[in-house]
């Protein structure tokens, strides 16, 4: 599955439904998507939920971060009506559910790790014990924006493979990816060339990037040959890989 052309619902379907949430992950789904890309964070009490913010009032019109309540205060909030009233009462899922709910399916869970601003809370030991419970070493990737995280992921027998997450233009991403033992870089669409991807292969490093947001950036990266593509826009990507006008760059083996 993973050396198919991943693509990465961003938070599910999220243009048309509430980013993060059980109803985006199955419209995705529906759309041709053959990964889903989520964000996980620690709730007061421990749960790790998916959400993306560091704060909840976008969302929730909550003031506070994901950290200062419990997963059932949480659940009493509404993560769904701030997109459209139909979506009103949408709860906000845990990990546990969205791998119960994609366990066994055709699709690769990219779970990001959101901590940056929350290091050595225990988040990588929690998602790897319930990833590992569900027996989906082969069906997850974990990515992070975070070096600290991905030390901690091999400290503590990360079975699944790892991504090496950066923001810009950094110099020689490749070099951070080896060092951490990451199997994937996920670059910005932006910083995507030829010869990144010529450098990273040579390496033995996939590229699936992020931000791939428009017609011309997801057309741009298939015919360019990436592995994946992260996008908000599954349909789009799957239209345009399946179809007749764009052809993708075949990876040499």
């Amino acid at each position: 599955m993973k050396d198919v052309f991943l693509i990465y619902a961003h938070r599910g379907s999220s243009i048309n439904y509430p980013e993060n949430t059980l109803p985006a992950f199955a419209h995705a789904i529906k759309e041709g998507a053959n990964g889903i890309e989520l964000d996980v964070q620690l709730t007061k009490d421990g749960h790790v939920v998916v959400f993306h913010d560091w704060i909840l009032q976008r969302i929730t019109g909550q003031k506070g971060k994901i950290s200062d309540y419990t997963l059932t205060q949480l659940r009493k909030m509404d993560f769904g009506a701030w997109k459209h009233p139909r979506f009103a009462g949408t709860p906000i899922p845990t990990l546990e559910q969205v791998l119960t709910r994609i366990a066994g399916k055709n699709i690769i869970l990219n779970i990001e790790l959101k901590n940056f601003f929350a290091m050595k809370n225990g988040l990588e030991q929690k998602v790897i014990q319930l990833v590992h419970s569900h027996k989906m070493a082969r069906q997850v990737i974990i990515s992070t924006f975070n070096p600290f995280s991905l030390e901690l992921l091999r400290k503590h027998d990360c079975k699944t493979d790892i991504a090496f997450l950066y923001f810009g233009q950094l110099r020689e991403p490749w070099r951070y990816a080896l060092e951490y033992k990451c199997a994937y870089i996920h670059p910005p669409v932006r910083g995507v060339n030829a010869q990144l991807l010529e450098i990273c292969r040579s390496h033995g490093l996939k590229i699936v990037p992020y931000q791939v947001d428009t017609l011309a950036e997801i057309k741009q990266m298939i015919e360019l040959g990436t592995d994946g593509i992260i996008t908000p826009r599954p349909a789009l990507a799957h239209r345009l890989l399946y179809g007749t006008q764009t052809k993708r760059k075949r990876r040499k083996r």
